[in-house]
């Protein structure tokens, strides 16, 4: 029966994840699956991502419904052949359940060990799993040397999969202690490569550790302590404590990575300018009198999709040796959750007309808030913005997304006295601040690419054609 028989079950997309949710199956029972088809989309940190099959077969058993959120190994649905019976799927599932159990019951079973078997302050770097049909990588070069002081978000190493190279980084802070694996090794998934640790770990514990024998060595220290004490005194129970330390994980884990490898990496610069928006208010209020829905934001966009063109440089990434010049003004567009912010991209808005570009944002908008933004609406950024306006805000600093080469922080249109001929007036004014990479271009590129988009904003008409 069980070669007749596979288990589908929750997959786990990157190191942090624990849970997802089945947001839809995509197959029917009794559908024919073939590897790479889709199967189900799963959301996971409020991004939904797809499941494919990885097996020939035939979908037999939904066990899983639709918005349940499961653990990563939960059983989602049960493969076959097509000859198995209802019976045999049956008793596939309870053995299933059975062994899930039996492996829980051990871990509780187990008495937990007088001590930690693995000293605090040491890391393992371990080859990653990247890819649900990943199974061995080749580490191609180490990019740090032992002795290094390392951060989350660094470059360890260079691994190959697939004959594709990608970068393994760090999500660990200490020292690079002890490198195990060699350039050229091929290793299975898992496979210890080096250890980090903390400042103050001696190395005889890294190599007890890596020896195996560190666990042993802890218990026997610990029952000679406890031989020669005796029975302890009571203690007092401890006050609640003044601080809290909670995990970031999750989309927030994410962000601070991004954040920080993006500041780190990318030297900033910033510059400011102030634009009157009378016009463009005015002209946006006229359109949506007649009945087209579109905001200040989304004729930024628009104005920024045709400053673009002018300016190329704006719209590039940096790329080692290289600078990528893109085609296509894909606008990444910053939008607030609770839990974090996500940026979709709304893509060839050089073509798009105001009205498109709406459009558009708001379906990215009600994707985002509903978790449904999948890879293909968060990837293909040439070009960010943020618009804090809605919340008061003035003006503010952005930093610059990986990959990109400018974000443009987006303030609130405010009434303002200026002096126009001679004489004070009252003006809707907004300021915008860009945020750009000194590698791909400079300060006075930038300001005469703000200049074009004052020039635009301040005479909108143009965005109607």
């Amino acid at each position: 029966m069980s070669m007749k028989l596979q288990e589908l079950t929750m997959p786990k997309w990157g190191l942090t994840m624990e849970e997802g949710t089945l947001v839809k199956w995509m197959v029917d029972v009794g559908d024919a699956i073939n590897p790479g088809m889709e199967l189900a989309e799963v959301e996971t940190d409020k991004i939904v991502n797809v499941m494919e099959a990885t097996h020939f077969g035939v979908l037999q058993r939904k066990v899983a419904e639709e918005s349940e959120v499961l653990p990563v190994g939960a059983l989602l649905g049960v493969i076959g052949d097509g000859s198995a019976t209802d019976a045999d799927i049956d008793e596939f599932i309870v053995g299933f359940d059975a062994e899930v159990t039996a492996a829980s019951d051990e871990c509780e079973v187990a008495p937990p060990p007088p001590v930690v078997s693995v000293p605090a302050g040491i890391f393992e770097i371990t080859m990653p799993k990247w890819g649900l049909t990943m199974e061995e990588g080749t580490l191609v070069k180490w990019m740090v040397e032992v002795g290094a002081t390392v951060e989350p978000g660094l470059e360890l190493a260079e691994i190959e999969t697939d004959k594709i190279v990608n970068v393994l980084e760090n999500l660990h802070a200490g020292v690079l202690r002890r490198v195990v694996a060699e350039e050229g090794d091929v290793l299975p998934v898992g496979a210890l490569l080096g250890i980090i640790a903390a400042e103050g770990i001696a190395d005889e514990a890294i190599d007890a550790f890596i020896a195996g024998g560190g666990a042993c060595q802890a218990e026997e220290c610990f029952c000679s302590g406890a031989a020669e004490e005796g029975t302890a005194e009571p203690v007092a129970p401890a006050e609640a404590p003044a601080e809290e330390t909670v995990p970031v994980a999750g989309m927030r884990a994410a962000i601070a990575k991004t954040v920080s490898t993006s500041w780190s990496n990318i030297p900033h610069y910033m510059v400011t300018i102030a634009i009157d928006m009378e016009k463009a208010v005015a002209l946006s209020q006229t359109l949506k009198e007649a009945g087209n829905k579109v905001s200040i934001n989304d004729m930024i966009i628009k104005a920024l999709a045709v400053a673009l063109q002018e300016f190329p440089l704006m719209n590039a990434s940096f790329a080692g040796k290289n600078i990528i010049m893109h085609r296509d003004a894909n606008i990444s567009v910053a939008i607030g959750l609770a839990e974090g912010v996500v940026m979709p991209v709304i893509k060839n808005c050089q073509v798009l007309s105001l009205q498109e570009i709406g459009a558009k944002s708001r379906e990215l908008v009600s994707l985002a808030k509903e978790g449904k933004l999948g890879k293909e609406e968060m990837a293909g950024g040439t070009f960010a913005i943020s618009n804090m306006g809605m919340l008061g805000v003035e003006s503010f600093v952005a930093i610059v997304p990986p990959t990109l080469s400018a974000i443009l922080a987006i303030g609130m249109v405010k009434d303002e006295p200026v002096v126009k001929e001679g004489k004070i007036e009252v003006a809707r004014m907004m300021r915008v601040t860009i945020s750009a990479d000194h590698r791909v271009h400079d300060g006075a590129y930038a300001a005469k690419f703000l200049g074009k988009l004052r020039e635009i904003l301040e005479q909108p008409e143009s965005l109607q054609s």
